[in-house]
């Protein structure tokens, strides 16, 4: 069921945030590129395909670095935190917001990030930057299971330092 959450906040924010915030911004490249010299728009330049990509990964990532929720993992009860349980933080959560729409923009990172977090309950991403995705709401456990599966993480994280 963990999966699918991740999947569905996943698919909720590129609903919610990226097609309309891509689609601002692709909008808004009219203005910005009568300012830009000429030699830097031609097709496939890094400024075409940056703008639309630049508007949503400083928005989740800013959201999603101070209160550790994006739209999707609210509705869905995720958080992310850092190894000490608090959002991760501005830098860091753009950094991660950039990491996933860079690799997942490719069809084998796509797969990656499915089989790492089917494999080991985390993206590959969230590994590299010592993050956890936190489920607010697990199905069918207890209190004292829900406690007893957050100290065994905190037991683990202890072993792997």
């Amino acid at each position: 069921m963990y999966i699918l959450k991740r999947i569905a906040a996943y698919m909720i924010d590129l609903m919610v945030v990226v097609a309309p915030l891509s689609a601002l911004s692709a909008f808004a490249e009219n203005e910005v590129f009568e300012r830009i010299p000429s030699q830097f728009l031609s097709f496939g330049s890094p400024v075409s395909w940056a703008l639309p990509l630049a508007l949503p990964v400083l928005f989740l990532g800013t959201v999603t670095g101070l209160t550790g929720r994006s739209p999707g993992k609210l509705i869905t009860f995720l958080k992310v935190e850092d190894g000490g349980g608090d959002p991760p933080g501005i830098a860091q959560g753009i950094v991660r917001e950039l990491i996933k729409a860079v690799s997942l923009a490719f069809i084998l990172g796509i797969f990656w990030a499915i089989q790492s977090l089917a494999t080991r309950r985390r993206t590959f991403y969230d590994e590299w930057l010592d993050l956890e995705v936190d489920d607010l709401r697990p199905t069918g456990l207890t209190p004292t299971q829900k406690n007893f599966r957050k100290y065994m993480r905190e037991q683990a994280k202890r072993q792997n330092r």
